[in-house]
């Protein structure tokens, strides 16, 4: 699942959400990063009323993926995420996020 959302300081986050195992992990989130940064920078969000009301930032948007724990958790470095200029969050659910959703890994630094 794709989703687009917006962090406290007003940049915009790319969230690539899996339930199950997928080798495609990181190429579709960087899919879906590139895209949306792509629109930023033209101003199109902003112009079609996406988050009314908040101001976003001119940073470039964090890509957010989002797994059960082990499954298909790639590396930090994986280096497609970083040429791109990606800011990588990785996070690693509980494998019975059905019965509740529970981070059990987390690179982000708060």
């Amino acid at each position: 699942m794709d989703l687009l959302g917006i962090t406290r300081d007003g940049r915009l986050a790319v969230i690539e959400l899996k339930a199950v195992e997928d080798l495609h992990l990181p190429v579709q989130g960087l899919d879906y990063w590139t895209r949306v940064r792509w629109h930023h920078r033209r101003g199109d969000f902003q112009r079609a009323g996406y988050f009314p009301g908040r101001i976003l930032s001119e940073r470039d948007p964090i890509l957010i993926l989002a797994a059960p724990r082990c499954m298909c958790i790639p590396r930090p470095d994986h280096a497609a995420l970083f040429f791109a200029g990606a800011g990588v969050e990785l996070i690693g659910l509980d494998e019975r996020w059905r019965d509740g959703i529970r981070v059990v890994f987390s690179n982000q630094k708060e």
